[in-house]
C-alpha cells in the first residue's frame, strides 16, 4: 500500500521492531472535536463492524476501536480523539454514505503483522479502515463514514483494508531476501510464516497460531509490468475477507461483488483507464488505482475470495 509497504520492508529488512525510526511528519493542526451519534451497543456477538454509528454482523472475528486490544484510528498524535483524519467528507449519515461509497480496495501491508503496519500508520498519520491479520482477525481501526488516506483518487468513494503479508517483490533482486526471513519449511516440508525473533510482540490474538501461506511455495506473477514473486496470504485471511466483502456489498448496494477482469474472465493485470476506474463499482486492488502500486500481489486469490464471497450469500 502507498503509505507502508515499501517502508515496511525498509525497515524490516534492518531488524527495526516496530519501526520506531518512521520519519517524523509535521505536526498536524489542531481541529475543532465533533460530537458524534451515539454507536449502538455491542450485541456480543464480536463480528460486528461500525458503519455510520450502527452495526452490521459479519459472521467473522472482528475487533473494534472501542475494544481492549483493539487499534484507534482516530488517536494520531494531537488530534482530538474521533476527530476526522481527512477532508470532507467527514459526517454522513448511513444513506448519505450508501450514496458515495461503492468501492473496496484491498492492500497488504508489506510488513507481516498488522500490529506493525498499525504503528507505522500512526507514526505516519495515516490511516485505514480495516486491518486484517495472519489469523483472520479483522481489526476495524475508523468507522466507515471516515475518509480514510489509503489509495490516493479512491479515499472519497472507498473502503480499504491492510492485510498482513510481506508483500510482493522484484523476481530477482535483493529486495525478496525479506522473504527468507521471515518464511521457512518446517519438519514435514511445508511452508510457515516465522517471525524474526527481533519481534518481540505479534499481536496475533489468537493463542499458538501457525501461519502458513494457502500455497506452500512462492507465487510468481506480473503486475503493472513488473514480474513479482509474493507468498499467498492464510486461508484464514482468505475466509475472513470473503466474510467481511459479502457484508461490504449488502451494506453498500453500489458496491457488487466483482473484481475488475477482462470478457475472458482474467483479472486486469494493471491499472484502470481513468475512465474506467471512474465508471468501477466493486472490489478492486490498490494497482488497480494507482500504476505505481502493486499490491495485494501477484499471489492474491481474486477467484477463491469470490467463490467464497458468492457461497456465503446463499
Amino acid at each position: 500500500m502507498r503509505f507502508a509497504s515499501l517502508f515496511c520492508a525498509t525497515a524490516l529488512a534492518l531488524g527495526l521492531a516496530g519501526c520506531s525510526s518512521a520519519p517524523k511528519a509535521p505536526k498536524p493542526a489542531p481541529r475543532p472535536v465533533v460530537s458524534d451519534p451515539p454507536i449502538q451497543a455491542a450485541s456480543g456477538r464480536g463480528d460486528e463492524i461500525i458503519v455510520a454509528g450502527r452495526r452490521f454482523a459479519t459472521g467473522t472475528r472482528v475487533v473494534t476501536w472501542l475494544e481492549r486490544g483493539g487499534y484507534d484510528g482516530h488517536k494520531v498524535s494531537s488530534s482530538p480523539p474521533r476527530a476526522p483524519l481527512a477532508g470532507p467528507p467527514e459526517r454522513r449519515d448511513l444513506i448519505a454514505l450508501q450514496r458515495v461509497v461503492d468501492q473496496f480496495v484491498l492492500h497488504y501491508d508489506g510488513c507481516g503483522l498488522s500490529r506493525i503496519c498499525f504503528n507505522i500508520l500512526q507514526e505516519r498519520k495515516l490511516s485505514v479502515h480495516f486491518l486484517l491479520d495472519v489469523d483472520g482477525t479483522i481489526y476495524q481501526t475508523l468507522d466507515l463514514r471516515e475518509r480514510a488516506a489509503h489509495a490516493t483518487i479512491a479515499n472519497d468513494r472507498s473502503i480499504g483494508i491492510a492485510i498482513a503479508n510481506l508483500g510482493a517483490y522484484p523476481e530477482k533482486g535483493k529486495e525478496r531476501e525479506i522473504l527468507a526471513d521471515w518464511y521457512r519449511r518446517d519438519a514435514t516440508g511445508r511452508t510457515v510464516m516465522q517471525v524474526p525473533a527481533r519481534i518481540k510482540e505479534t499481536g496475533i490474538r489468537t493463542p499458538n497460531f501457525v501461519a502458513r501461506p494457502a500455497r506452500p511455495d512462492l507465487v510468481r506473477g506480473s503486475l503493472q509490468g513488473k514480474a513479482l514473486v509474493q507468498y499467498d496470504f492464510t486461508p484464514e485471511q482468505y475466509a475472513a475477507l470473503a466474510k467481511l466483502t459479502a457484508t461490504l456489498t449488502r451494506v453498500f448496494p453500489k458496491m457488487t461483488a466483482n473484481y475488475p477482469h477482462g470478457r475472458d474472465g482474467r483479472l486486469i493485470p494493471q491499472a484502470l483507464s481513468q475512465g474506467k476506474y471512474a465508471g468501477y463499482r466493486g472490489v478492486l486492488g490498490h494497482f488497480h488505482v494507482q500504476e505505481n502500486k502493486v499490491d495485494p500481489g501477484p499471489a492474491f486469490q481474486w477467484r477463491k475470495l469470490f467463490e467464497a464471497v458468492q457461497g456465503g450469500k446463499k
